[in-house]
């Protein structure tokens, strides 16, 4: 054995021994002192990792079980507020039995009047409670409580979720069917002289009937519902109801689906008692919003549309009328210039689609044929006969006269009428060309013929989707070649800003011809009418003929539609057609569904040779509803576009929409042309508008015996209505009880399992205490035996 006095072996080996035995009764005072068996993450990282996932777990499910107990209380709040409205069902019930006997010889209006302020405190207990239409609480609710299980993060929350769906447990006036949508109408005592009225009984289509047109959710625009009530032996305002419901009921079963949805809305007339006293004629449904529009001066009147100080009812005429031609007519082989097509479009007045009357003419018609021709294909139209659109063209000289009786706006366009023999414009096909479609992106001249005096000057006109023309003088000299006068143009066209927007474009043609087209697909008309100098410069007339005025419009009707009250509605949005391929835009219609998720729906609009959805306002409509009735959501489905006059705005047609329950938000997008849908009814665009309330919803009332009597049913089924809720609220509770039941043993297991993990055993920890103390004794023993052991050398070194 050596020895060394460098290097203490033995002291080092105690001191690292001793490191080791002080460290281990550290570690062991800091878990007998905290209780906890990890203290830092080196003691146990992977036990520490589950025990910290434990914890984090307690913590959301603690939270969740409050979540729980918040709704138990919301839902509690709610039970004690249906029960108050159970009780006012039972007085309404009550008020209405009492008002439905035959033997109650008090004053029913008296009952009513308590009857409607009953109506008045469930609406407002309702409101109070989240549980009115659209409420806070009117959705599906989820309470998040915690502790599910799943394959991924959504099952997860799914399943650790409590729903409650109070969606259809709605408790207001409105959805228990105690309120809905009406229009109300003329007075009752007044039908028995609307009735009499040689007025309106002429300006029926059908002799002895009178025609009322519906518009709602599925039945809009082409799809309108015709209403022709017979009124063989009416004499009276229950018996004029009596005739609309008979006629109402034969609509409904027409077949078709605009047919059943009519069916569905639930649509009736009926005779009511105003709070003043008065009986009116009402229609109303409960579910649907919907308009009602007159076919004639009768049924106008029945709407409560009279003149001033009569029972007649106000004229339904919208006239367009044409200009007088400037040329000698009547005179065969004058009139028209060439054989080919004349095309007239008539376009609005309740036409989904532009309807084109084709004129074939050769040089021998006469304007007299063209007229009677034209005559004939309007009336044999069915579409201009459904719309209830009419012709007058019966001489020849005279202004031709197309005529709305149902008080609806439309517009008249022709092209192919060289000579404007017809006095709506002289718009012109392509040279050489009988064109068959009245759209068109291109137009190329007639060879131009260069003058030999100082020059030809022409004044053309370009009509851009069927608007205004848009004119410029033009001179072809006698040395200038085609390509001057196409450069001018293309100038002209630089410096018009509808005319840029639509992308025209002027090129030179075979044949010594030019060519004018658009570049994004806008639809274009080209009308020469004035030229001098002794030639032509390939769009000509003849001489002298002016064909670029447009025709001429008069209204005779200041109303003739009413949208139900106690809907939702956007109120007027000005409207514009669309003219050129650029004027695109974007409507979105956004509202928060029955379940309280928000759901929107993009609409884009145009009319160019890409798609046509908005060359009239009626066009525009039919496109909008389609899309709207194309949408997936239930909710948005219920939404409809109409059409509305302005008074204060020269009675200009607007868009309305209408929702028979949800409040719904319209955002209306820009168009490069300022043109299509506003935000209201000025010319502003890139703005949301907000739908309000109408006034003047259907209220069940018990004013007389029959309406006593139909409230006692409808108050029964508002009673079943209410229970379905609180079986909901119920069953709602129930499950919060369960969760939080649950939760609570999750919670419990949870705190045990975390603290195997976490917390110390205090009995082994006690006996390492021990043990760490006497191991460190001893090592402190051994170190200075370790450390005196060298002094031994010294021995040695003395002998």
């Amino acid at each position: 054995m050596a020895f060394s006095i460098n290097t203490n072996v033995a002291s080092l080996q105690s001191q690292e021994y001793l490191r080791l035995s002080s460290d281990f009764q550290q570690k062991t005072i800091n878990r007998v002192t905290s209780g906890l068996r990890i203290i830092n993450s080196g003691d146990d990282a992977a036990g520490l990792a589950i025990a910290n996932g434990f914890r984090s777990d307690r913590a959301v499910i603690g939270q969740g079980i409050r979540n729980a107990n918040d709704g138990l209380s919301t839902l509690q709040t709610i039970d004690g507020g249906l029960n108050n409205i159970s009780q006012l069902l039972d007085r309404a019930r009550t008020l209405a039995a009492q008002s439905a006997s035959g033997t109650f010889t008090g004053d029913r209006t008296v009952l009513d009047s308590e009857f409607q302020s009953v109506l008045e405190e469930i609406d407002r207990q309702s409101q109070s409670i989240g549980l009115n239409t659209g409420g806070a609480f009117a959705k599906n609710l989820n309470v998040f409580i915690g502790g599910g299980r799943g394959a991924t993060n959504a099952e997860t929350i799914s399943n650790g979720s409590v729903a409650v769906n109070l969606s259809a447990s709605a408790v207001d006036s409105r959805s228990l069917n105690l309120k809905g949508l009406q229009v109300t109408g003329a007075s009752a005592t007044d039908v028995d002289e609307i009735l009499a009225d040689t007025t309106n009984t002429a300006s029926q289509s059908v002799s002895g009937y009178t025609d009322f047109f519906f518009r709602g959710a599925g039945f809009s625009d082409d799809d309108r519902i015709r209403v022709a009530v017979n009124l063989t032996g009416v004499d009276d305002a229950n018996e004029l109801v009596a005739a609309i419901n008979g006629a109402i009921e034969s609509a409904g079963a027409g077949g078709t689906g605009a047919a059943t949805a009519f069916k569905n809305a639930g649509i009736t007339a009926s005779v009511v008692t105003n709070s003043d006293g008065t009986d009116k004629i009402v229609f109303k449904s409960s579910t649907s919003a919907f308009q009602v529009a007159a076919g004639d001066r009768l049924a106008n009147a029945v709407l409560g549309n009279v003149a001033t100080g009569t029972q007649t009812g106000q004229s339904l005429d919208y006239v367009v009328q044409g200009a007088t031609s400037a040329v000698a007519l009547g005179t065969a082989g004058s009139d028209f210039l060439a054989a080919g097509n004349v095309i007239v479009r008539l376009q609005g007045g309740s036409l989904a689609a532009p309807a084109d009357i084709t004129l074939a003419v050769t040089t021998s018609t006469t304007t007299t044929q063209a007229l009677s021709s034209l005559s004939s294909l309007v009336a044999n139209n069915s579409s201009l006969v459904a719309a209830g659109i009419s012709v007058t063209a019966s001489s020849t000289g005279a202004a031709v006269a197309f005529t709305s009786k149902r008080g609806e706006q439309f517009e008249v366009l022709a092209v192919g009428d060289t000579r404007n023999s017809l006095g709506l414009g002289s718009a012109q096909f392509t040279a050489g060309t009988s064109s068959t479609s009245f759209d068109v992106s291109s137009i190329t001249s007639a060879a131009i013929a260069v003058s030999t005096s100082s020059g030809t000057t022409a004044t053309l006109g370009f009509s851009v989707g069927g608007g205004a023309y848009v004119t410029g003088s033009f001179t072809q000299g006698t040395a200038a070649s085609v390509t001057t006068l196409v450069s001018d143009l293309n100038t002209f066209f630089a410096g018009n800003s509808s005319l840029q927007r639509a992308g025209l474009v002027a090129t030179t043609a075979a044949g010594g011809a030019i060519s004018i087209s658009s570049n994004n697909g806008s639809y274009i008309r080209v009308n020469q009418s004035t030229y001098g100098g002794g030639g032509n410069i390939g769009f000509g007339t003849i001489a002298g003929t002016t064909g670029i005025a447009a025709a001429s419009t008069t209204s005779a009707t200041t109303s003739a539609v009413a949208n139900s009250g106690g809907a939702y509605s956007s109120g007027l949005l000005a409207f514009s057609r669309y003219f050129s391929g650029a004027d695109d835009q974007t409507v979105t219609l956004s509202l928060k569904d029955s379940s309280g998720n928000q759901q929107s729906l993009a609409i884009n609009l145009q009319a160019d040779a890409t798609a046509t959805r908005g060359r009239s306002i009626d066009e525009a409509l039919d496109y909008i509803n389609d899309q709207i009735q194309a949408s997936s959501s239930d909710d948005l489905k219920k939404l409809i576009a109409v059409k509305e006059r302005d008074e204060s705005n020269s009675g200009q047609e607007h868009i309305v929409f209408l929702s028979p329950s949800l409040d719904f938000k319209v955002s209306v997008g820009g168009s490069a042309g300022a043109t299509g849908l506003f935000a209201g009814t000025g010319t502003s665009q890139g703005a949301v508008v907000t739908s309000s309330l109408l006034s003047g919803g259907a209220n069940v009332g018990i004013s007389s015996q029959g309406d006593a009597e139909a409230a006692v049913n409808a108050l029964a089924a508002a009673v079943a209505n209410l229970g379905k809720a609180q079986a909901v609220i119920g069953r709602g509770q129930n499950q919060f009880n369960y969760a939080v039941n649950l939760a609570s043993t999750q919670l419990t297991n949870l705190a045990a399992s975390e603290s195997r993990i976490r917390d110390a055993d205090l009995a082994a920890e006690a006996a390492n205490l021990t043990r760490a103390q006497i191991l460190q004794q001893a090592g402190i023993a051994a170190l200075s035996q370790a450390n005196s052991a060298p002094q031994a050398v010294l021995s040695l070194l003395r002998g």
